[in-house]
């Protein structure tokens, strides 16, 4: 084997066996930065769609309670007719009552237990706030009979 290595100049057997380790060093180096550049990123992303989603629920949370102690966002007759509709209940009655400070809705409807509470749960998740008074629900032959009276009052600001 002729191997002149160790007959080259000091400063070139330093340089490679110095500069070439370090260079590799600094080469792996990099590529470890960069990957830890990019899970950073990536938690970061993670972390911005987190603050957005929070910001989100805030605001539903805050609307909710807005809707709560407001007549801006009481339900309609015609809303609640289609909910009725979209939730396969049956209205059997309606009746209307008012007085000086509240108005009174007694409806009565026929349906599946199950369907009633996709009924209940549609209106909280368009943050209306429905105030049940004298809810009753009896067995009847293949369906339930619900009662209840939904009370809104007036003034409420």
């Amino acid at each position: 084997m002729n191997n002149d290595f160790l007959e080259r100049p000091i400063w070139q057997q330093y340089l490679v066996c110095i500069l070439l380790p370090l260079t590799l060093f600094f080469i792996g180096y990099q590529f470890f930065i960069q990957d830890l550049k990019q899970q950073a990123d990536q938690q970061m992303a993670v972390y911005q769609e987190k603050q957005v989603e929070i910001e989100m629920l805030q605001a539903r949370i805050e609307r909710y309670h807005a809707a709560k102690n407001s007549l801006l966002t009481l339900i309609t007759e015609h809303e609640l007719a289609n909910a009725i509709d979209r939730h396969h209940l049956k209205l059997m009655s309606f009746k209307l009552e008012q007085n000086d400070s509240a108005t009174y809705w007694d409806v009565e409807l026929n349906g599946q237990f199950s369907d009633f509470m996709k009924f209940i749960g549609d209106f909280n998740e368009n943050f209306y706030y429905l105030n049940f008074q004298q809810l009753s629900i009896g067995k009847q032959d293949n369906y339930l009979r619900i009662r209840f009276s939904l009370l809104f009052k007036k003034g409420m600001q």
